[in-house]
């Protein structure tokens, strides 16, 4: 074996034999310990503020020879208010001494968080503050453990240094917050500077845990609430999604103020009060109108009023501020004013509920966890703050919910949520459902429309007749006929039944058919439309029908017969015809004819409304005039300058040109005869 080996292997058999015969490491735990103190106990305490040195301009109550035997004696963890002196507000001193044993390091004072603002003196000397002091009134309410230098260097015999706090407490506060030490706090501490760094960080880390809950939820809140807003974006006729979306950014936007102001005093507490109090009538006035859309609930004047009471809601949480009210009084005007409409929310539900509204069923449980406990919280805050009550601390303390807490408020708010989720979800499953269904029928009703409007124009010997259908949507309610007669003429038949899609177009294919079946008696237009209002009587259910019939012999020999549709145009002049009602308004109404001549090259042209009312972004319309100068040219072109304008309605646009007897006589003999547009002309737009 080599010589080193061996030599190592002795070494570290020593060193086991050693340390076999060691003692093991002895831990004191007096003279061990950590140079840290608590200064939770009693200081001396005195309300009021201290004269000044004439000579110095110092405060007399800080320097360390003062005689303060005199002042009471509080606890160091508790607010004087708690301590015989309630209501108090404005200034106060307390004092303390610190021995600070030999030695030759420095030493730091770790101080609990104190209402509204102090300034800290050492032996006399200012050594830093916190808060604001007068003449600034606004308080401040950063929640934090300050750190300031005790002593700057050690010393070889033991001292004792002289602390003094000049405490001023927001009268606007004192008569509901203690002032001086912040309630149920504690904490603060004296000695070693990097063991008490460690220590602020760790409190403040601590308190900071405390509002997870509420970060949390503010995310997810904004979150869903974008989504939601998007699907209002995506179907903005269904605002209930509107409501709910603005409602859960309000609310996001309230928790993330509300961290703002505990964590960073930000913003000054008479803008983070009114804000704060704008968010909570925001998010109540969603809930009122999300409610009232879902549940199918009219806004009647008294509850417009109340509406217009939850908007003033806001500024009577800031009167305290100015003075114009006690702040328990702002705080219970402003709850007065939001109290009918969470009523009204609660009444509408149970009301609904009760009639057996499913919608009211899925809503009732979660809105009463989630408003109900919003209500009552505030309520015991409006109470203790006027002293009539004391706000229990599971009200005040968030629940335990390893490793984190929550508030019982953000806890039935992530439950509303979830809930309310699953009611949207079913709701816009069974709205898509519903389109389904809808797209359906409409392509039915499509179908029905294209066999009931003639796919070909019968072009007659002598005539031209060219037509453009464009529906606004994908049914519509215009409708046109061409029925020829056994003496080389035609019945033209043009109408529009008010409203679009659906219901329109099944009315359409109720006229199509009586207007077929009329024709077969004969052609005579006054009679046909006065055969059509007799069957339209009673049918209007608030709507309305018009019609214009026109019978073109093939002499050109025109009667026209109108129901309050608009006049035709002949060669670019409408045709006077009187004003009268359209169809089924009047039972016993009589429609009279108005006869024409048509000269060889004439062109008649009929329009429906669509074309009048073509409407621009801005609101301009079509109008008349346009539509009387455009009259003589091509149905194509007079339906395209309409959609190009803007399309609001259905549009159908009839030409008809009259080529001549001698062109019908011709063809009929037997010579070939060109017609303009071919054998087919009718085109749907």
């Amino acid at each position: 074996m080599p010589i080193g080996s061996i030599i190592r292997r002795l070494a570290a058999l020593a060193l086991c034999v050693l340390a076999a015969a060691l003692p093991a490491q002895s831990f004191d735990l007096d003279r061990g310990r950590e140079p840290v103190v608590s200064l939770d106990g009693l200081w001396r305490f005195e309300p009021g503020d201290s004269p000044r040195d004439p000579a110095t301009g110092a405060f007399v109550w800080a320097q360390p020879g003062f005689d303060d035997s005199s002042w009471k004696l509080l606890r160091s963890d508790t607010s004087w208010s708690d301590q015989g002196f309630p209501g108090m507000g404005g200034y106060a001193w307390y004092r303390f001494t610190i021995e600070i044993p030999p030695g030759n390091k420095p030493t730091s004072l770790l101080l609990a968080p104190i209402v509204s603002g102090f300034e800290l003196f050492v032996e006399g000397r200012f050594d830093g503050s916190s808060g604001d002091m007068p003449p600034t009134m606004v308080p401040n309410t950063r929640f934090s453990y300050r750190l300031f230098p005790l002593t700057r260097a050690g010393s070889g015999a033991t001292r004792n240094v002289h602390v003094s706090i000049r405490v001023w407490h927001s009268p606007v506060w004192s008569s509901y917050m203690g002032g001086g030490p912040f309630p149920f706090e504690g904490g603060s501490l004296a000695g070693d500077p990097a063991l008490l760094a460690n220590e602020q960080h760790h409190l403040q880390t601590s308190h900071h845990v405390l509002f997870v809950d509420m970060y949390a939820y503010s995310i997810v809140s904004a979150l869903v609430g974008v989504v939601v807003f998007c699907l209002f974006l995506m179907r903005p006729g269904e605002r209930e999604y509107f409501w709910f979306g603005v409602m859960l950014l309000a609310d996001a936007a309230e928790s993330a103020l509300v961290i703002l102001k505990e964590l960073y005093a930000i913003p000054p507490v008479p803008i983070f009060d009114f804000v704060d109090a704008l968010l909570d009538a925001v998010v109540v006035l969603c809930m009122f109108l999300f409610l009232a859309k879902v549940l199918r609930a009219r806004l009647r004047p008294v509850r417009r009023l109340i509406l217009a009471l939850l908007i003033f809601s806001p500024f009577p949480a800031i009167f305290y501020w100015p003075g114009w009210l006690s702040a328990p009084a702002s705080a219970a005007l402003q709850l007065t004013c939001m109290l009918p409409a969470m009523l009204w929310i609660f009444y509408l539900l149970i009301l609904r509920a009760a009639r057996g509204n499913k919608d009211a069923w899925l809503l009732l449980g979660p809105v009463f966890l989630s408003t109900g406990y919003w209500t009552i919280d505030n309520l015991v805050i409006l109470l203790d703050q006027a002293g009539l009550v004391h706000r229990p601390d599971w009200m005040i303390y968030p629940l335990p919910l390893p490793p984190f807490t929550i508030h019982i408020q953000n806890l039935l708010n992530l439950i509303f949520l979830l809930a309310m989720l699953i009611f949207l979800i079913r709701r816009f499953s069974q709205a898509r459902k519903r389109e389904e269904r809808l797209a359906g029928e409409f392509e039915a009703a499509r179908q029905v429309q294209d066999v009931l409007m003639p796919e070909e124009l019968e072009q007659r010997p002598g005539f031209h007749v060219h037509c453009i259908y464009a529906p606004a949507e994908q049914v519509g309610g215009d409708f046109f006929q061409q029925i020829p007669d056994p003496d080389g003429g035609m019945l033209i038949v043009v109408g529009d039944v008010s409203g679009k899609g659906l219901p329109a177009a099944m009315m359409v294919s109720v006229l199509v058919g009586a207007i077929r079946a009329e024709a077969a008696r004969g052609t005579d237009a006054a009679a046909l439309v006065n055969s059509l209002n007799q069957r339209m009587a009673g049918r209007a259910r608030g709507g309305f029908t018009t019609c214009l019939a026109a019978h073109i012999a093939s002499d050109g020999e025109l009667t026209v017969a109108n129901a309050g549709h608009l006049p035709p145009y002949l060669n670019g002049k409408e045709l006077k015809i009187a004003g009268t009602l359209p169809l089924g308004i009047l039972e016993n109404a009589r429609y009279e004819s108005v006869a024409a001549k048509l000269a060889p090259g004439d062109r008649l042209t009929f329009i429906s409304d669509g074309v009048v009312e073509a409407q621009t972004r801005a609101g301009e319309l079509f109008g008349f005039e346009r539509t009387r100068q455009i009259s003589t040219a091509s149905a194509d072109r007079i339906a395209e300058a309409a959609r190009a304008f803007g399309q609001k309605d259905d549009i159908t646009v009839v030409t008809v040109d009259f080529l001549g007897v001698w062109v019908a006589e011709s063809t009929q003999v037997g010579q070939q005869m060109r017609i303009p547009g071919g054998a087919s002309d009718f085109i749907k737009g």
